[in-house]
């Protein structure tokens, strides 16, 4: 996001009310309609439903400067996701109309907008390409990747990067049970590609990684 964007995202939501919510919190409940657009401050979310199985599906991570759920505001539609905090967060929350007036009045917000939707939506058709057809080891190894290229950050081997995430994170994503997930990366372990830590992942080497991809 263009630092002129932020600016005018945060003089715009810092008019309204700040609340704070713990690591693990519901920010948005699925049974219940939200209260306003949320502009995240501080902190990540994310936004997920759960099957009639119980299993959790993660759709998307919001980072600071994000706002949600828009889909809600735009189309006026029911909400059926949860949105919760991955840790301790800070938002503003503006009613909903404010915020279509807010978006309707700045097109250069409204146009970056629809980039940050146009990119979401090319990430989520490859995710679904990959988990209609790849194999377990593929889709673990996709869904590493993605998510590292939006929150992983570059180690002092310029070539590695550190993911904090966790297998039930990684399950969300790829539709794959826990189990699933600890026995293919245990295979990528085992090849020398990643390395699991505390609530982390390390790939040693993305490249390499993205080879494995295509073969």
């Amino acid at each position: 996001m263009e630092p002129p964007i932020k600016k005018k995202l945060d003089v715009f939501f810092s008019h309204y009310n700040k609340h704070a919510y713990k690591k693990g919190e519901l920010l948005i409940h699925a049974d219940n309609q939200p209260t306003g657009i949320l502009y995240l401050v501080k902190g990540m979310v994310k936004q997920y439903a759960v099957s009639s199985n119980g299993n959790e599906h993660i759709l998307t991570i919001y980072k600071p400067s994000s706002f949600f759920p828009i889909i809600w505001a735009i189309n006026n539609t029911k909400n059926t996701h949860y949105f919760e905090a991955m840790e301790d967060v800070v938002v503003w929350i503006a009613p909903k109309e404010a915020v279509i007036s807010f978006l309707q009045t700045e097109h250069d917000v409204l146009y970056d907008l629809l980039k940050r939707f146009s990119t979401g939506m090319s990430g989520m058709l490859t995710r679904i390409e990959y988990l209609q057809g790849a194999s377990a080891y593929k889709k673990v190894i996709f869904t590493i990747l993605q998510t590292a290229s939006r929150f992983g950050k570059k180690t002092t081997n310029t070539s590695g990067v550190l993911l904090r995430t966790t297998h039930k994170e990684i399950a969300g994503f790829s539709g794959l049970t826990k189990e699933t997930i600890s026995r293919e990366s245990t295979k990528l372990q085992t090849k020398g590609l990643i390395e699991n830590h505390n609530h982390s992942i390390l790939i040693k080497d993305v490249k390499k990684l993205e080879e494995e991809l295509t073969q």
